[in-house]
């Protein structure tokens, strides 16, 4: 018996639709807002050297070259080949060479000289084991050298690395207090112009004041307004660049909590600069110094001979490699000595030793400027730090001023565009204030970099993994 089915009712269009509609109003709308995260400056710093990409380069490069020791460290072992031929031939010497190996050459074979002159097609399947052992071989063991010496070269330089890292995520870190700082101070200058501009409404309508002096404080009042979405921005922008020292995909912004890290005492020029000859890049380039002395020393390697052992085992068959008709073997002693290449040695020592001389000039120059950023963030030191002071002390007098002559307005004795004047004069006297603050702070981090101290001090031994 057939079924009837029941048509829909149209109640349920209605629904679908609606539905419809819904899903796309909620397709179409931006997706939530999710929290900014926040760190503070460990953590900052404990996930740039893991993530930063420059560190990470540092990393394999480090790893490369610890692999090339390991090559080199290779040439003291034996060398074992293996081969294996086929051959198919009537060449007479060949032929009888083959022969002679496989051990099928017969007393009947020298009864007729055709068996020499005119041999038959002959198949040989030659199976070889080779060995091979450098006994006194001097660019050997100047290569192995040259190899650990670069290999720890490049561990100082990942060090180095993770040190200018920490550098950028501390100014970064700092840039974000400092952007804080001047969104409240644009903050605060807002909040007072407005109140500017309340106190000149009301006169205004005391009749005791004039309407070019509310015209003034509207403009000022816009001009704070302008200065504090510059602040903001400038607050998103330093936050991405916190996130981009931490080595964030794509910079999102990342916020700075607590306050700036307490700097140790710098100490005096004399100990920063017994600290700077201990810098990582500057001993990686020491080393690469060594590297050309030993250069220098490979090419003068090559006046001497070469002395080797050399061993092989051999399978002959006609058949196929599986049915040996003979074996045999030899061992031997080979040394090589190149007499006279045409004075390519003695370009190629003269070359080595201009390049060692360059070297050491470099090193000296890096060492001279390393000194140099040293004293230079020395004293830039005392100077952030007096005008931290002359700045400090601005303040005092700006906000002092700015009590008087608003005073002196609300008893209708003074005039609006001097508050307004006063005003400026206190925003900026501020504005100064912060931006001495973060130069006291960067002067200190410079320091500590040029030194070579900020990786120590910024990740306390055998935490640089600590999450």
């Amino acid at each position: 018996m057939a079924v009837s089915r029941r048509p829909p009712s149209l109640a349920f269009f209605p629904g679908v639709a609606f539905l419809l509609f819904c899903g796309t109003l909620l397709a179409a709308l931006p997706p939530l807002a999710t929290a900014m995260e926040a760190v503070d400056f460990r953590q900052a710093v404990a996930r740039a050297l893991r993530a930063n990409p420059a560190v990470a380069a540092a990393g394999y490069d480090h790893a490369a070259a610890q692999q090339d020791v390991e090559t080199a460290r290779g040439h003291y072992l034996p060398d074992l080949g293996f081969g294996l031929r086929f051959l198919r031939t009537n060449i007479p010497a060949e032929a009888f060479a083959l022969t002679l190996n496989q051990g099928k050459l017969q007393a009947s074979d020298f009864q007729d000289v055709n068996n020499f002159n005119n041999p038959p097609p002959r198949n040989a399947y030659i199976t070889t084991f080779t060995l091979e052992q450098p006994i006194f071989v001097p660019r050997v063991y100047l290569g192995h050298k040259m190899a650990r010496t670069e290999a720890e070269a490049k561990g100082l330089d990942l060090s180095r690395t993770k040190e200018e890292t920490v550098f950028r995520v501390l100014v970064a870190y700092l840039d974000v207090l400092t952007a804080k700082a001047y969104l409240s101070v644009a903050e605060r200058g807002l909040s007072d112009a407005r109140e500017h501009q309340r106190l000149a409404e009301v006169a205004e309508g005391a009749g005791t004041g004039l309407s070019s002096d509310v015209l003034r404080a509207k403009v000022s009042v816009a001009a704070a307004e302008g200065g504090k979405v510059t602040a903001e921005s400038r607050l998103e922008l330093a936050r991405r660049g916190l996130s981009l020292a931490m080595g964030e995909r794509n910079a999102p912004p990342v916020d700075a909590t607590g306050p700036a890290p307490a700097f140790p005492d710098p100490g005096t020029l004399e100990e920063l600069q017994a600290a700077v000859a201990k810098r990582a890049d500057l001993r990686a380039v020491s080393m690469r110094v060594e590297n050309a002395g030993s250069s220098e020393d490979l090419r003068k390697s090559e006046y001497y001979p070469a002395l080797g052992l050399l061993g092989s085992y051999q399978f002959d068959a006609e058949q196929s490699p599986f049915e040996v008709d003979h074996r045999s073997w030899k061992v031997g002693v080979g040394l090589t000595w190149n007499v006279f290449d045409g004075l390519r040695r003695e370009s190629g020592v003269s070359r080595a030793a201009s390049e060692r001389r360059k070297a050491e000039e470099q090193y000296r120059g890096e060492r001279d400027r390393a000194a140099y950023q040293a004293a230079q963030a020395y004293l830039g030191i005392r100077e952030a730090c007096l005008r931290a002071e002359i700045a400090r002390a601005a303040v005092e007098a700006a906000e002092e001023g700015m009590r008087l002559i608003r005073n002196r307005y609300g008893n209708q004795i003074g005039r609006m565009i001097d508050v307004l004047d006063a005003q400026t004069a206190l925003d900026r006297a501020r504005a100064d204030a912060v931006k001495a603050e973060y130069d006291v702070g960067q002067s200190r981090a410079r320091l500590m970099f040029a030194s070579g101290t900020l990786l120590a001090w910024a990740v306390p031994e055998g935490k640089e993994t600590r999450p």
